[in-house]
């Protein structure tokens, strides 16, 4: 609920700037602090950020194992990604054309961009900070949940061992916020490598075995998946040559 809460906030927060600040872009004047490029090369930036913004293909199966009437997983799976699609967009559309300053001044992380003493961004941080604490035991759950069932055989290994891996992953987050701020980078490389696997590379491998034992693979059906496969490493290599 919390979470749900903090995501409408947000909507509202960057709905209420674009009315305050208007559209500030100019797509003719180059010399304009609110000249909006065209295109850019670094574009695999997005593409690395929002692989891993939709990147929940390792905890779907465990997300939906308990649910009430499972004949609806692919409706509901259709709609939670729709409305994710929605809020990002919506969030980066409106932010960005209300910018009010040139768009290098951009900063990766959203909130950053106002002043810690604008009174709607500081209950932002707030509403943000309640949405984590909402997300974090979700995402200790599929990460404890996986790794108990490969290497234990049961979703619940014991408290102890919760209670130690719950403690290493909380101090990773903590030491890369520390010593490596940088939300930007970590997301879209950790995206991309991810992804490559998880959402490009596996998913085909296994449909392509699957096809293979039945007796149904065709060239179409291997010349298909392996674009895909292609575009999952390609967009890892890009990662890296971005200025």
């Amino acid at each position: 609920m919390l979470g749900t809460l903090s995501v409408i906030y947000l909507l509202c927060f960057n709905a209420s700037r674009l009315f305050e600040c208007g559209v500030n872009m100019d797509f003719s004047n180059k010399l304009s602090p609110h000249y909006v490029h065209g295109a850019s090369w670094n574009f695999p930036a997005l593409t690395g950020m929002l692989t891993m913004s939709y990147f929940i293909h390792n905890a779907i199966l465990t997300m939906l194992r308990n649910q009430r009437n499972p004949e609806n997983n692919i409706r509901d799976l259709s709609i939670a990604f729709g409305l994710v699609a929605f809020s990002y967009t919506f969030v980066a559309a409106t932010f960005y054309m209300a910018f009010p300053l040139d768009r290098k001044c951009i900063g990766d992380n959203l909130l950053n961009n106002f002043r810690a003493d604008y009174p709607m961004s500081a209950v932002a941080r707030v509403v943000i900070f309640f949405q984590l604490l909402t997300i974090l035991p979700l995402i200790l759950y599929f990460i404890r949940s996986q790794l108990s069932c490969a290497f234990y055989g049961k979703s619940w290994p014991g408290l102890p061992r919760v209670l130690g891996l719950n403690g290493i992953i909380v101090c990773a987050g903590v030491l890369t916020a520390i010593f490596f701020p940088e939300i930007g980078s970590i997301i879209r490389y950790f995206g991309a490598f991810s992804g490559m696997m998880y959402t490009y590379a596996l998913p085909c491998l296994v449909y392509m075995r699957q096809e293979y034992l039945a007796g149904q693979l065709t060239s179409f059906k291997i010349a298909a998946h392996s674009v895909i496969i292609a575009f999952g490493v390609v967009n890892l290599v890009a990662q890296f040559l971005i200025h």
